[in-house]
């Protein structure tokens, strides 16, 4: 619209400001609140992650000092103030690595079932499902063990978890199951921890079904 006076024109600024300046100002206000919410909660979360970091560097500090009690108080606390965490994972890791340490099974078995229920990264699940399985076999419970033991996994975790397999069916008297399990880790080439041990492994199942 062409206007032929500016008072024209402030005169229809006027109009428009009453029609629509309520909205503008609304608008200008949750925009300002959805961008301080924003920075808050951002704010928030990196503290968040800051005081997580620092309390899995003191349970790795305290694991080193063998300070037991205080690496299972440190997991108790991340585990309540910042459970959606990587480092509460690693924490209740370091707290059942602890907890082996001190002969505490149970234990450590805690710590890593809480790791497999609330951790969100599946590596650290396998990784502790893998621990707890082995815990299991100490117990006298291979096929409890077996139980635990993923199906499915990445292809880099094959060693890792058939040797645990191979270890639980060996457990449980079932050793061509066993064999079957040290052959598939050793083939998978990568993430082997001992290779020379995985054969000697292998060797000594060849060895005793010779000698039967």
């Amino acid at each position: 619209m062409q206007y032929e006076t500016e008072e024209q024109q402030v005169e229809a600024l006027k109009d428009w400001w009453r029609e629509n300046g309520r909205a503008v100002i609304l608008g200008v206000v949750i925009g300002a609140a959805l961008i301080g919410g924003w920075t808050f909660w951002k704010s928030q979360q990196e503290k968040q992650a800051v005081e997580a970091s620092d309390i899995y560097s003191q349970s790795l500090d305290a694991i080193r000092e063998g300070e037991h009690d205080k690496v299972a108080s440190l997991a108790d606390t991340i585990s309540k103030e910042h459970k959606g965490t990587l480092y509460a994972a690693y924490t209740n890791l370091t707290a059942a690595r602890s907890a082996v340490e001190q002969g505490d099974l149970d234990a450590a078995a805690t710590r890593l079932q809480w790791v497999i229920d609330n951790s969100e990264l599946d590596d650290v699940v396998i990784v502790a499902k893998a621990r707890l399985a082995r815990i299991s076999a100490v117990q006298g419970n291979a096929e409890a063990g077996l139980k635990v033991l993923p199906s499915s996994y990445p292809e880099s975790f094959t060693a890792l978890i058939e040797e645990v397999r191979g270890d639980l069916q060996v457990a449980a008297g079932d050793e061509t199951a066993a064999r079957a399990a040290y052959q598939k880790a050793l083939d998978s080439g990568t993430g082997i921890a001992n290779r020379d041990g995985l054969e000697m492994k292998l060797n000594e199942l060849a060895n005793a079904t010779n000698e039967g």
